[in-house]
């Protein structure tokens, strides 16, 4: 459940020439050789992510689950609304499943039908644009909060790129992507939000070289900030983009390693990520914490964290866990070190993106210590306390899903899978 830092969780939180979208499947991945002995674990791992995606909620069709889920009683609290960036992921998770064999033809086109309906309902409409709305209801289909994000919106058009690659076009995502009026969200590069009815320019944050990415796709220019072109050995223009990203904020797992295992990596992602595994790794090494950042949701107000590292030494805590509501009590060093986690999503990120020695270290951790009891993965382990949040979100499990589709897949972007 990917949030902007205003909101937090309120309630405790065909073959070509045919229509069908049937025949297209085959799992049959080739797998090399220093993968193959992770196999039958990680097929087990992503048979736990799935559990997430085979709840059943009240109301809701088969195909759409909520934001994130939590013990409350003897039942299950339920955060009933997905952001674009939620739908993105729902069907990353479900091109995932399918491609590792979890579910069959026949389900997986059901829950993609169910997606595409429900994005085709989702839409906030302003002045003259139709838009993929912000927040909206999976029971009913109604609008939780109408408004426009830009971030989000980057990750759901990436998402139906591959969808439309991997199905040779048969659930209509150029055709649902042509109803929204995206491009004119951006004016000569920059891109804008629409909250509380108001449009103003979008902070994407370093969330920007993804988004602009994704935007690309589709044929929309967003602008990141820097222009310079990074060549392989161009040492002085690698240090002004560290030095520009820097500037900009923190940086964590996501999107960088997102953008390897789902498009594969531009040479802005190769050195971000560079970057931060390799500060991962030393932070491990000086206190023999596994470190794996990213935002994640908590099991405490204020119910959402931004967890990264600053490439600037002086812009603030090396390590930062920032709080989605930005009141002072949550900016505090006793909060950061009490959530901050070792993050399942990031975990399996790395062991696709570089599947080392460190990120199987990663991963042997996790898959040990974050599962819950029947609803897939919690979104990581606390460092002080040794436990896992009492929650579990849509975004991990998906995450989890589409590192290991990644790896299976023989290493090759879910870009050019083809189901």
């Amino acid at each position: 459940m990917r949030m902007s830092r205003r909101d937090a969780i309120r309630a405790g939180l065909c073959f070509a020439g045919t229509l069908s979208a049937q025949g297209y499947f085959n799992s049959a991945f080739a797998v090399n050789q220093v993968d193959a002995p992770l196999v039958p674990s990680l097929k087990k791992d992503a048979e736990i992510a799935w559990q997430f995606f085979t709840m059943k909620t009240p109301g809701a069709p088969i195909g759409l689950v909520p934001a994130a889920v939590w013990p409350e009683g003897s039942s299950l609290g339920r955060y009933n609304i997905l952001t674009m960036w939620d739908a993105g992921s729902l069907i990353l998770a479900y091109i995932s499943a399918r491609s590792i064999g979890l579910i069959e033809e026949k389900e997986f086109d059901q829950r993609m039908r169910t997606v595409m309906a429900f994005l085709k309902n989702s839409t906030f409409r302003w002045s003259q644009l139709s838009l993929p709305n912000y927040r909206t209801q999976i029971v009913g289909g109604s609008a939780a909060e109408g408004g426009y994000d830009t971030t989000d919106t980057g990750r759901l058009l990436l998402a139906l790129h591959i969808l439309d690659k991997a199905t040779n076009s048969a659930y209509g995502a150029k055709e649902q992507v042509a109803r929204w009026n995206i491009a004119a969200t951006v004016n000569k590069g920059q891109p804008y939000d629409i909250k509380s009815s108001s449009r103003y320019e979008a902070r994407c944050f370093n969330y920007i070289h993804y988004i602009a990415r994704s935007y690309a796709l589709w044929g929309i220019e967003v602008d990141t900030g820097f222009d310079r072109e990074l060549k392989e050995g161009d040492e002085s223009a690698r240090q002004a983009f560290i030095d520009h990203v820097a500037a900009v904020g923190p940086i964590a797992t996501e999107p960088h390693a997102n953008e390897a295992i789902e498009l594969g990596h531009s040479p802005r992602s190769r050195i971000l990520a560079d970057a931060l595994y390799a500060a991962q790794q030393e932070r491990y090494a000086e206190t023999g914490r596994l470190t794996s950042v990213s935002e994640a949701p908590i099991d405490k107000q204020p119910w959402f964290t931004y967890q990264g590292y600053n490439l600037d030494a002086y812009a603030g805590p090396q390590w930062p866990v920032d709080s989605v509501v930005t009141e002072r009590k949550w900016a505090t060093k006793e909060f950061a070190e009490t959530y901050r986690m070792t993050s399942s999503k990031a975990t399996y990120l790395w062991l696709a993106e570089r599947g080392d020695a460190y990120s199987q270290k990663l991963r042997n951790f996790i898959s040990a210590k974050a599962p819950s009891n029947g609803f897939g993965f919690h979104p990581g382990i606390y460092e002080a306390s040794g436990r896992a949040p009492r929650i579990m979100d849509v975004n991990t499990n998906a995450t989890v899903l589409e590192s290991i589709a990644f790896v299976l897949g023989d290493r090759k972007p879910l870009v050019e899978m083809r189901l």
